[in-house]
């Protein structure tokens, strides 16, 4: 053997071992990307349903916001090598190595206060936000009976924006319209667009039914339920507004937090803490338990369970007990998701997309 045969062997061998690290940070990051992704989503849905189960009990909810996120990859490449050239002998070597990996990941919580916490949690929500909403694939009937907690005096469970309520608050109207409306929407006989009348400053919300709507029996039900004339192709929307105009929409939304209260009220609480007062029991006009199913139902349903459930799609232990959604919950999953979506809208102002229509005066 060649005395130079050690030395290109060792040579190819570092090589080799120099591009295994270089190839190695790369992979690293991808795996770590994804992990990560998959964990934050999974604090945040966990961290979501805490605070509904938390506002059921009355205890304060409380949201921290990951603020900052940062990780460092470390390579520590440890190479040793010795060539021995003996006289008159053939020539040997060796080649010793090792590669350390070290991932330090950094990250900042932030609680949600002050001018945050009331612009995304207390602020009411915005009719861009339940158009953005309604247009992006979401039910109708589902954006407005979460969104919404009355129409033209139509009720929504109004008190159930706050603390669970003593007394069964109305319900039924507010729900038919919302379904009504729902399938004027999947028929597209109904849009909702911005405009101004001739000469004038002032842009309004409309919504404006097609001809072939004011001939069906959905529209003239809605029309009646909202105490609106029928015939009448357009509709003005005027959001949380102290003052009512003639043949208008006078539309109240809930704010985030009223949001969690309505949806806290599915939360199935376990039976010894309803017995030891532990919540408020709801009860009708003639004494009986309220079902809240009645007014959640097709929307959210939290179960609880002493066992941890193995079939959960989000799951939380709280109180000595499980509190969970059904991973077969389809309803319950996907207004858990459109919550989700709300509370990122509700970071910041949402532009209008789309004209707005000049209409002539009366219009």
């Amino acid at each position: 053997m060649s005395s130079s045969s050690p030395r290109l062997f060792l040579l190819v061998a570092l090589l080799l071992m120099l591009n295994a690290c270089t190839s190695f940070g790369p992979g690293a990051i991808r795996h770590s990307r994804t992990d990560y992704n998959v964990v934050l989503q999974k604090t945040s849905d966990e961290q979501m349903l805490l605070n509904l189960v938390r506002l059921r009990y009355r205890d304060r909810p409380l949201f921290l916001e990951i603020s900052a996120l940062t990780t460092q990859f470390k390579f520590s490449p440890q190479i040793s090598a010795s060539i021995s050239d003996g006289s008159g002998l053939a020539a040997s070597g060796s080649l010793y190595g090792e590669i350390g990996f070290e991932e330090k990941p950094s990250v900042t919580y932030t609680p949600l206060q002050g001018k945050a916490f009331v612009q995304r949690v207390m602020s009411p929500i915005s009719w861009r936000t339940l158009e953005l909403l309604d247009n992006v694939g979401w039910r109708s009937d589902r954006v407005l009976r979460l969104c919404v907690q009355s129409m033209n005096g139509l009720g929504n469970a109004i008190t159930a924006s706050g603390p669970t309520p003593d007394r069964a608050p109305p319900y039924a109207g507010f729900r038919r319209a919302a379904t009504l409306y729902n399938h004027l929407k999947q028929h597209n006989l109904v849009r909702s667009f911005r405009a101004k009348e001739k000469h004038q400053e002032r842009v309004v919300q409309m919504l404006e039914f097609r001809p072939e709507a004011l001939a069906t029996e959905e529209y003239r039900e809605l029309m009646k339920l909202l105490k609106l004339k029928t015939g009448q192709p357009r509709v003005e929307v005027l959001l949380n507004n102290t003052v009512s105009l003639p043949n208008a929409l006078q539309v109240e939304t809930r704010s985030f937090a009223g949001v969690l209260y309505f949806l806290s009220q599915s939360v199935m609480v376990p039976q010894q803490d309803i017995d030891a007062g532990r919540v408020t029991v709801t009860h009708d006009d003639q004494g009986r338990v309220f079902d809240w199913n009645r007014v959640t139902g097709g929307l959210m349903k939290i179960l609880s369970s002493k066992e941890e459930p193995d079939n959960a799609a989000v799951k939380i232990h709280y109180r000595g007990n499980w509190f969970y959604i059904d991973d077969s919950d389809l309803d319950s999953k996907s207004t858990f998701s459109l919550l989700g979506q709300l509370f990122s809208l509700q970071s910041g102002d949402i532009k209008s997309s789309g004209p707005v229509l000049t209409l002539p005066v009366g219009g």
